[in-house]
């Protein structure tokens, strides 16, 4: 996965040419740990997961999942199982296992199937499951469907679920560099 990660790398950078220097602890963190420490949900230096905004054509809105663990609407997206034999395997999987929707497309970039965004972000604890605050490197792809479709969510995992607009995502504050693109790539012009 190591190699599939720095050419994932290499074609995010020909696009996205400006995030060269946030993705060097990206590139030391692969460096620093095996095959299976960088997608080991319990290796507490960091991991791989990998998700993906989900997006509704006609009514431009994109799904957010209320996770009840950290307390705070998000994309769907988790940690790479054993079976998944790609990060994009496991940003498809995420997205249909979290919302129920099957039938969706991926959005390319420049012909390809990579991330619309590569974030990196400390986690914060989960006394209650003793998680500690830990790094995920995250691989962000772009999903579309037609229309709003209504969601299964995990009742584990999530506990609502809502479609938001761009300026609706464009008021929190983790999404501000993700909303530029995301209006880039889907025309979202206010």
């Amino acid at each position: 996965m190591k190699e599939e990660v720095r050419v994932i790398v290499k074609d995010y950078l020909d696009y996205f040419k400006d995030e060269g220097e946030k993705l060097k602890e990206l590139e030391t963190f692969l460096n620093e740990f095996d095959e299976e420490e960088i997608k080991d949900w319990n290796n507490f230096k960091g991991h791989l997961v990998a998700g993906g905004f989900l997006f509704a054509e006609e009514e431009k809105k994109f799904l957010m999942l209320y996770h009840k663990d950290l307390e705070m609407y998000l994309y769907p997206g988790g940690h790479i199982d054993r079976e998944d034999s790609s990060i994009y395997e496991t940003a498809l999987r995420e997205v249909k296992e979290e919302s129920g929707i099957r039938d969706m497309e991926v959005v390319k970039i420049k012909e390809k199937v990579i991330p619309f965004d590569i974030d990196i972000h400390t986690t914060k604890e989960v006394k209650a499951k003793q998680l500690p605050s830990h790094k995920h490197y995250d691989f962000r792809y772009l999903f579309v469907i037609n229309k709003e479709e209504d969601v299964e969510i995990d009742k584990s995992e999530h506990n609502d679920y809502k479609w938001v607009d761009i300026q609706t995502l464009a008021k929190e504050g983790k999404y501000k560099r993700v909303v530029e693109k995301l209006r880039s790539l889907l025309d979202l012009n206010e």
